[in-house]
């Protein structure tokens, strides 16, 4: 049976779970094609996954009404944080998948007896895709040809928008082609041995700092898409450009999304 954790509670230590159906379907997407005046249809845009809610059912069973008081207020203790917190669900073949959500709406108890009740619990998740548990593969590739290939998988179902890319010295000039996609990330300047810059994107931006927090975002620019680097669901065929060419490499780190 699918389990569902939430902060580090197994759901399920409150009763059964009765209704568990969400998980199994798509987020909405959000974005409208472009009217195109005095043709017929609209211009494709491309869409993106709005935030989603998951749904859970438990039915709580306690043998006094004392138990189920006490049960329920365990329940509401865990559901009350208003920051995010951890939603996971381990499926029928053990694969764990995360997101972070909140329950911002009652839990809609109804109370079936003097020691039953049920409870409707609605998590909402700002970024609605789950992820494993698990980073990738370590897929760190020397460079030393210009350029290298590079083959970086995404084993999810949605595409990685938000990949974390690291660069240890040395390396001058390096540009990072995917050619799945035409997505560019160029590194303008010189990494040292032993130099790390780490490349990512937090709160929407581009962020590059080198292990020894200084700040390298001015030596970034990119291209071919909005996204740091994304990578398409399946083999993503990455071309290396680098003017040292020697003992240097590059990583790309993610854990792999799933709608």
């Amino acid at each position: 049976m699918t389990t569902v954790t939430f902060n580090g509670t197994n759901l399920s230590t409150f009763g059964n779970v009765t209704l568990l159906d969400d998980y199994l379907d798509i987020p909405e997407r959000r974005g409208q094609n472009q009217v195109i005046p005095f043709q017929d249809g609209a211009l494709f845009v491309e869409k993106y996954f709005d935030e989603r809610s998951i749904i859970v059912g438990i039915a709580v069973l306690e043998s006094t009404l004392a138990e189920l008081e006490t049960t329920m207020g365990t329940m509401r203790a865990l559901f009350a944080p208003s920051t995010q917190k951890t939603l996971s669900f381990t499926y029928e073949d053990t694969t764990t998948r995360t997101a972070q959500a909140t329950v911002d709406k009652p839990i809609q108890v109804k109370r079936m007896g003097t020691t039953a009740a049920r409870v409707v619990v609605e998590f909402t998740l700002p970024f609605p895709l789950f992820r494993l548990s698990t980073v990738i593969a370590d897929n760190t590739t020397t460079i030393n040809a210009n350029p290298t290939a590079m083959v970086v998988t995404n084993p999810g179902t949605a595409i990685e928008r938000n990949p974390t890319i690291i660069l240890t010295g040395p390396l001058q000039n390096t540009v990072i082609t995917n050619s799945t996609n035409g997505a560019i990330l160029t590194y303008t300047g010189t990494i040292a041995s032993p130099r790390i810059v780490t490349i990512s994107t937090v709160n929407g931006e581009y962020v590059a700092t080198d292990d020894l927090a200084a700040n390298k975002i001015g030596n970034i620019s990119h291209s071919g898409a909005a996204s740091l680097l994304p990578l398409d669901v399946g083999t993503n065929n990455l071309s290396i450009a680098d003017d040292t060419a020697t003992t240097g490499t590059v990583k790309v780190s993610f854990y792999a999304p799933f709608v």
